[in-house]
């Protein structure tokens, strides 16, 4: 089934969908985003090309030397974009891209790379601009590398554009790429898992490779001096009461903000704490959690569509393996913890299990559920061992 097909694609996202169809639906339609490493160094790459600065002036209104975050929108091209930078070259102008990492092994761009420029090209030339190439700069070779908009590659962009799109109407994401290097550095990787979905639905044989969670470096902030206020100072969260500092910490060091008390958060912080997904725990004087300040969820828009279409419809498959996975789960923890008190526990876990995946109406599949609860929380102090 088919949503509203969107009526432009960032040029960026067609960067990602040369990349991976997956991460592009995940990032673009799903709206879900992970910070990296290789994350913060794009970022810190674009840092002054974001900045924008420079005259844009069109072909007949004056001369273009060099201009720093251009925006340009297409309707008939179906492609919007940003534009790092754009410089004048011999009686045109030269779209340059900015890539934190390098060139291919032969010294060409990436094929996605050469996409992005390429739905560049098309949309300077859309304005009415001179265009004869494009470039890549990698900032981790200190290097620009040219793009020709040759006829072929404008065909893969725009054939890319109507796949973009296509695929961005539709309910689920297409399926993960297969044994591919690529998703080893990819930040949604813990999201999209590549492997395991691919075990899963039988396109892949095999166990799965490892996945490593990430060990974040940040830290909570936990603010306790009464009538202390967090307020915002360039990249740093700072501690102020009555104006005098009592401390300060980095933005990108910050895990979330634990406020006690009467400490009060500017709006200023808020707002960027929200952009990071940072979370402000308030608490009591006694350290009783009082509410939870955080920006919005991650969007997952065609998942809440299929989430309510088949809430509606009924459908138990899922709430099924949902259900005799977490008793399977109980049963384990206790099967190898609980010993021989827990065993009888064990075996009706298991066989509450299967009576789970056997379920014909959701009243049924509740009362399992609660059944097995019951046993499990009944054994449950086998596992603690007793208390002095």
């Amino acid at each position: 089934m088919l949503t509203q097909t969107p009526d432009l694609v960032p040029a960026r996202m067609l960067n990602e969908y040369a990349y991976c169809p997956r991460l592009f639906f995940l990032e673009w339609v799903d709206a879900l985003w992970a910070s990296s490493a290789d994350v913060a160094e794009g970022d810190r790459v674009h840092r002054r090309v974001d900045a924008g600065g420079g005259a844009v002036p069109l072909p007949d209104e004056g001369i273009l030397r060099s201009a720093r975050s251009v925006e340009l929108t297409s309707e008939r091209l179906g492609i919007t974009a940003k534009l790092d930078l754009v410089e004048a070259a011999s009686g045109g102008v030269v779209p340059v891209d900015f890539k934190k990492g390098h060139p291919a092994a032969d010294g060409s761009p990436w094929d996605a790379d050469a996409v992005q420029v390429c739905a560049q090209v098309l949309l300077l030339r859309e304005h009415g601009y001179t265009v004869e190439r494009g470039e890549v700069y990698y900032a981790e070779t200190r290097q620009r590398v040219p793009v020709e908009p040759t006829p072929e590659l404008i065909a893969r962009t725009m054939q890319i554009v109507t796949e973009a799109r296509a695929t961005a109407a539709r309910l689920a994401p297409p399926p993960p790429l297969r044994h591919s290097p690529k998703c080893s550095r990819c930040s949604l990787a813990g999201i999209c898992l590549p492997d395991e979905t691919n075990v899963l639905t039988g396109r892949n044989e095999g166990r799965p490779r490892r996945l490593m969670a990430a060990d974040p470096d940040a830290a909570p902030l936990y603010v306790t001096e009464p009538g202390a206020m967090v307020g915002l100072d360039g990249g740093r969260l700072v501690v102020t009461k009555r104006r005098a500092p009592l401390t300060s910490m980095r933005l990108i060091d910050v895990l979330h903000v634990c406020a006690y008390g009467n400490v009060q958060v500017t709006a200023q912080a808020l707002r960027t704490l929200f952009e990071r997904d940072v979370d402000v725990f308030h608490y009591s004087y006694g350290g009783w959690l009082l509410g939870v300040t955080t920006g919005l969820p991650s969007k997952n828009v065609m998942l809440r569509i299929r989430q309510s279409t088949t809430a509606a419809r009924g459908e138990l498959d899922a709430p099924r393996r949902m259900i005799a996975g977490k008793i399977r789960n109980c049963r384990v923890l206790l099967r190898r913890n609980g010993g021989e008190p827990a065993s009888r526990a064990v075996a009706q876990l298991g066989s509450l299990a299967q009576a789970a995946e056997r379920a014909e109406s959701a009243p049924e599949l509740l009362g399992i559920e609660g059944s097995a609860a019951r046993l499990y929380f009944e054994a449950f102090p086998t596992l603690v061992g007793p208390v002095y």
